[in-house]
């Protein structure tokens, strides 16, 4: 808020030398939000809004140039701090570009995560409010102009899409051999294992799929033969067809022909990853589970759930 008085404020701001956690989060929804996240505090949002813009019929922003658009309203919201919230009327005349390079220049240029929850946003308006800003992971619920707008943002290496853009199996293929750090999907897609081989990842969540036992078996020992050298974490759930219907995978079907140890449930290990996850996090606690070796020394962690087909797979690096 400091930093949004004055030149010379800003300036002040920039020397106190704040970074943020992991990332500067911008989220189109029925507003442009700006999440940060600064170290041992919590987070803040600024909300730029105009309640003009609001259609309460379908709850989505009209079809509008925001690059040159000025809201009317900011409010600066700290989480779970309600008491903490400050409303203000825009005074400066600022577009969300200019207010998303001050964020940038405040922060010294920290990764952008994209959230695209509005059509309203088409990829013309992306270009001209993104130009020059590199975004790191592009995050996205519903359809959109997928091909336009991966260019305009110079094709983020991470991915979350609920939605299946795509309109032949051959475009969906080559999108799965791009060389991608991490990847999510969700409802729109169901993965195969055909898919799943394809994938380049350094990170795989898989919300729906057609994968059972002998498909995980057939993964796994891909991968013990020297495949997806870059994998570092798969998570994925099993088509969920009727929750009443749902077994968990069967881990001597799953686990056949391999040699494994079982990991203690007591036990905890903390494994951490090159990317964070939605959340930000980087560090994930590790309960028991079935070690896997490789003839090189790789050590592979699989876990399994009880209730349910979860499956998550975790490559350690040598030096973890």
């Amino acid at each position: 808020m400091f930093s949004l008085i004055s030149n010379r404020s800003k300036t002040l701001t920039i020397s106190a030398n704040f970074k943020p956690e992991n990332d500067l989060k911008v989220v189109y929804a029925r507003e442009l939000t700006f999440e940060l996240q600064l170290p041992n505090r919590d987070g803040i949002e600024f909300n730029l809004y105009d309640s003009s813009l609001w259609s309460w019929s379908n709850g989505h922003l009209p079809i509008v140039d925001l690059s040159n658009f000025v809201f009317s309203t900011v409010l600066a919201d700290q989480y779970r701090k309600i008491d903490e919230r400050i409303e203000y009327k825009e005074l400066k005349g600022w577009t969300a570009r200019q207010y998303l390079l001050h964020f940038l220049d405040i922060l010294h240029k920290p990764y952008v995560f994209f959230y695209y929850r509005d059509p309203g946003f088409n990829a013309d308006c992306v270009s001209r409010t993104m130009k020059g800003v590199t975004v790191k992971r592009l995050c996205t619920y519903g359809e959109f102009e997928y091909e336009k707008t991966m260019k305009v943002l110079n094709y983020p290496s991470e991915i979350c899409f609920d939605t299946n853009q795509f309109t032949s199996h051959e475009s969906l293929s080559k999108f799965y051999i791009q060389n991608l750090d991490y990847l999510e999907l969700d409802n729109g897609f169901l993965v195969t294992l055909d898919d799943l081989l394809l994938m380049n990842c350094k990170h795989i969540g898989v919300t729906f799929s057609r994968l059972r036992e002998k498909h995980l078996n057939i993964y796994l020992k891909s991968w013990l033969h020297g495949q997806k050298e870059e994998l570092e974490h798969v998570c994925l759930l099993a088509n969920r067809i009727n929750w009443e219907e749902e077994v968990p995978f069967n881990k001597e079907v799953l686990l056949k022909g391999l040699k494994y140890t079982t990991v203690p449930d007591d036990v905890e290990r903390l494994f951490y990853c090159s990317v964070p996850d939605t959340d930000g996090n980087r560090v994930v606690t590790i309960k028991g589970g079935y070690d896997i070796k490789r003839k090189d020394g790789r050590l592979v962690t699989i876990l399994l759930q009880n209730d349910w087909p979860w499956f998550e797979m975790f490559v350690w690096s040598n030096d973890q």
